[in-house]
């Protein structure tokens, strides 16, 4: 195509052979692949518009670089991120590499698998290190197995390099620092103290996480892949192979430790880590540190620092250091100047007299400072006069002392404040609402007697993402015993004075007036910020439908309902981004307005939505509410869970979520009322003939009514069904409701309990990915069938099924069989002589034939017992 109509020689120009390529291949419909494009490539300066080319040619780009793909345009390109292959195809182009075939050859497939599975499905590892092993011997497998595990082969290191060698000098000293240390840390925590240090986190990361070198979880946390970081921490090692401390890091706690026995070290070591498996290097003084002038970073466990440390670590930014000796000796003049971060976190015997305190009231860059659970203090210390902090956890510091005051006067600057299951007398200098830059604000189980004060002005934080506020139990018992009060007031006392009963109404109206305001433990809770994404809380929300930049809300054991807007009177539903919505012991209820006042609480349903939005939805233990919100416009719903809730009758809009095709998880539990789920159908359609794709996990447990048809579920590998009450006995009926499970070739899981009424199950003989399967307290079940032909069966579970009179197997002559455990409990119609027949028939299965009936989940194993949608035999 490039070459007809002219010779090749005679393009002689750049500028000519770009118009070349422009008017030769934009005639045709073609496929180009652009492999290993950086940021200096100009899409359109080679290939020109891409709309001018022919419909339906397509461009494959590939890049280490996300920022050159995203500088196309999004209408014309789609990203696709390469994931690591999976174990099964890992292993097929390994052994194409190393045995030159698509298996491994006798005797090697358990090395080849161990190998597999340290490369982590990268492909160009898997085909370095393969053909590296080709033709080798069996040492030879071995010691490359423990090399994958310690350095990475030399090959991979060099063809990783290409992207570290192209960085500046800043980012490969974070990329180096996330290697050897930071893997799964939060990357606020480094990013304060390489804020510090000049290499500009906020740049850098980008570039790292651009260039594929790094990645950033849901959560914030530095993630790197096993590969990167062996070959950073092996530019650390080739440093100075054979003297550690003269290497810029040290992660490997024994040299570390042996640096500092030795009181070895040099200029060149930044970081330094010691772990507690090394605990005998016990008491650190100031000569241990001497040779390390440079030091920035330092980890330890099972250490005490001791004696003066007067112009010693100048430079230490990061001390993370878990306090578990206390022998009456203190460190003196302990650095702090430059100290960005302190983690004393789990310090067992961190207590007041602690030598470090007196220097943190100077510490005038301190950002960090975490002393969660730490049981030995009794008091707060002093924080830095100067407001740095940013970060404060005190959560879990239970020995504290009931009447301890904390001053938040200088305090003001703080983006986290951690106070969860705490307890203290007062909160002094200033209210919540002073704390303009607060991000991160956690007073689950609080206790704290002006709380009600200081948190008058919680609206007013406008940058709060995350507010967790729950309340103690002795709030809730305080809470109870008022209502109690004032209930045996109202009964017991006549209003006879019209003065009194004046006063009480004028108290009436000022509570109804305070923006519909609720006590409740105490603590009134006015309008929340705006800015929240992340809602955790036991106390009313008064202004749900402000919130539209809320991802998650968890509301449990309210006293008071949720309110919810109506659908007809506000957007809420439509515009807000509330992903995950939690409720426990919480009753929703609409806000009353003039349209909705006249109307029952049967119509609430329709008349108000949740957002459509949601991704995840849980109602557990609600059980006031006899209706909940109609689900038909959640379009985006993959989880779904209502367990608990007695008086629930109904769930409008359910079949819904099937054509939209997202729902993947599905529980209904112990809702006695619910007699009709969207499983039921009419009666006129065929159960094969519904499909419903999405769907990979069902459980159905404690709820009224059957399921007369089992639609068909391609994807579904986990079915729970179980105890259910036939629709006016019909047990024929219920039987031919289970004949869609013989239609669900990919289960993996099944759990059938008490269905009382079912003499007979489907053959399960074309469920050949079943791994789990249990039968319980089926006493008319007869015959399972299909149970020999279930070759990737591991566990087999039978309880209470009374009237089962034979069991048919896979025999172990099959050699196919993957049969692992087999548990029989009170099955007492099955003939013992069929034990010996099954043990001579799975002589390496464990099996389990007690006599006695299976009374309790205790009797299980604990493989077979799980939460949620995994639960194997009836609760005690």
């Amino acid at each position: 195509m490039m070459t007809r109509d002219s010779d090749p020689g005679s393009v002689d120009d750049v500028h000519r052979g770009r118009k070349l390529i422009q008017d030769r291949v934009s005639q045709f419909k073609v496929l180009i692949v652009l492999d290993d494009v950086d940021e200096r490539f100009d899409f359109r300066e080679v290939l020109g518009d891409p709309r001018k080319f022919v419909s339906g040619s397509r461009f494959i780009v590939t890049s280490r670089n996300t920022k050159v793909l995203r500088s196309l345009n999004e209408n014309q390109c789609r990203l696709y991120e390469v994931r690591p292959m999976n174990r099964k195809l890992s292993l097929q182009l390994f052994c194409i590499s190393a045995f030159q075939g698509n298996a491994p050859l006798p005797g090697y497939e358990t090395l080849s698998q161990e190998i597999v599975q340290r490369t982590e499905g990268v492909p160009l590892v898997l085909k370095v290190v393969g053909s590296s092993l080709l033709r080798e011997e069996k040492s030879f497998w071995e010691d490359t197995l423990l090399r994958l595990g310690k350095i990475p082969h030399k090959e991979i290191i060099k063809r990783l390099k290409i992207s570290y060698e192209s960085l500046d000098y800043e980012a490969k000293q974070v990329f180096l620092d996330i290697a050897c240390f930071y893997i799964g840390i939060r990357k606020d925590f480094p990013s304060y103290m390489w804020s510090d240090l000049g290499f500009h986190p906020v740049t850098t990361i980008t570039i790292l996480t651009q260039r594929s070198l790094l990645k950033i979880g849901d959560e914030g946390d530095l993630q790197m892949q096993d590969q990167l970081r062996d070959m950073g921490r092996a530019i650390v090692r080739e440093e100075n192979i054979e003297q550690p401390w003269m290497r810029s890091r040290v992660w490997d706690k024994k040299e570390a430790t042996e640096l500092l026995q030795n009181m070895k070290g040099s200029n060149q070591v930044k970081a330094l880590v010691v772990d507690d498996a090394y605990d005998n290097v016990g008491k650190l003084k100031r000569q241990h540190f001497v040779t390390l002038p440079e030091l920035r970073y330092f980890e330890a466990q099972q250490v005490e620092f001791i004696g003066d440390f007067i112009n010693i670590l100048p430079n230490i930014r990061w001390l993370c250091l878990p306090l578990h000796k206390n022998e009456g000796l203190h460190p003196i003049n302990f650095p702090m100047e430059n100290l960005i971060i302190l983690n004393l976190n789990c310090s067992s015997n961190l207590q007041d007299d602690w030598g470090g305190w007196s220097q943190i009231k100077m510490a005038k860059k301190l950002k960090v400072m975490d002393l969660s659970d730490c049981p030995s203090l009794t008091k707060l210390p002093d924080f830095p006069e100067s407001g740095s902090l940013e970060w404060l956890d005190v959560s879990n510091v239970n020995g504290l002392d009931s009447g301890v005051e904390l001053d938040v006067g200088n305090l003001w600057n703080l983006k986290l404040l951690h106070l969860s299951n705490i307890k203290i007398g007062r909160i002094t200098g200033g209210t919540i609402g002073t704390m303009k830059r607060l991000e991160d604000l956690d007073l689950n189980d609080l206790e704290c007697d002006n709380l009600m004060e200081v948190l008058v002005d919680i609206g007013e934080l406008t940058c709060l993402e995350r507010l967790q506020i729950t309340r103690s139990e002795k709030a809730i018992m305080d809470y109870q015993l008022s209502k109690e009060e004032e209930e045996e007031e109202t009964t017991s006392s006549s209003y006879d004075d019209d003065e009194e009963e004046e006063d009480k109404q004028i108290i009436a109206a000022q509570m109804e007036a305070s923006s519909n305001q609720e006590a409740e433990g105490g603590v009134v809770l006015g309008k929340l910020p705006t800015s929240l994404k992340l809602l955790y809380t036991s106390y009313k929300v008064v202004n749900l439908w402000e919130l539209l930049e809320l991802e998650d809300l968890f509301v449990l054991d309210s006293n008071s309902e949720l309110k919810i807007p109506p659908a007809d009177e506000d957007s809420w539903w439509k515009v807000s981004k509330l992903k995950s919505m939690m409720l426990k012991k919480t009753k929703i209820e609409v806000v009353p307005t003039t349209s909705t006042s006249q109307s029952s609480s049967s119509s609430s349903s329709s008349s108000c939505m949740l957002p459509s939005s949601l991704t995840s939805l849980l109602v557990w233990d609600c059980l006031e509410s006899v209706w909940l919100p109609t689900l038909e416009n959640l379009e985006n719903l993959v989880h779904v869970a209502i367990k608990e809730c007695s008086y629930l009758g109904e769930i409008q809009g359910l079949e819904n979520l099937l054509q939209f095709n997202k729902l993947e998880t599905l529980e209904l539990t112990s809702c006695p009322l619910l007699t009709s789920t969207f499983l039921r159908g009419s009666a006129g359609t065929a159960a094969g003939k519904i499909v419903i794709e999405s769907l990979r996990e069902l459980c159905i447990r404690k709820c009224g009514g059957g399921i007369p048809h089992l639609p068909s579920f391609p994807r579904l590998t986990t079915l729970e069904i179980g105890p259910l009450t036939p629709p006016d006995n019909d047990d024929q009926g219920m039987e031919s409701q289970l004949e869609g499970i013989a239609r669900l070739e990919e289960l993996e899981r099944l759990r059938l309990s008490e269905l009382v009424f079912v003499e007979r199950l489907p053959s399960f003989s074309k469920l050949q990915k079943l791994a789990f399967l249990v039968i319980s307290n089926m006493p008319r079940l007869r015959e399972i069938q299909g149970l020999a032909e279930l070759k990737s069966l591991e566990r087999l579970i039978l309880a209470g099924c009374t009237s089962l009179e034979r069991l048919i197997l896979p025999a172990a002559a099959a050699g196919d069989h993957h049969l692992k455990e087999l548990d029989i409990r009170g099955c007492n119609n099955l003939p013992p002589g069929d034990l010996s027949a099954l043990k001579a028939n799975l002589p390496d299965v464990r099996i389990r034939w007690p006599h006695e009936p299976c009374r309790s989940r205790r009797e299980i194993p604990s493989v077979f017992r799980g939460p949620e949608l995994w639960r194997m035999v009836p609760e005690d």
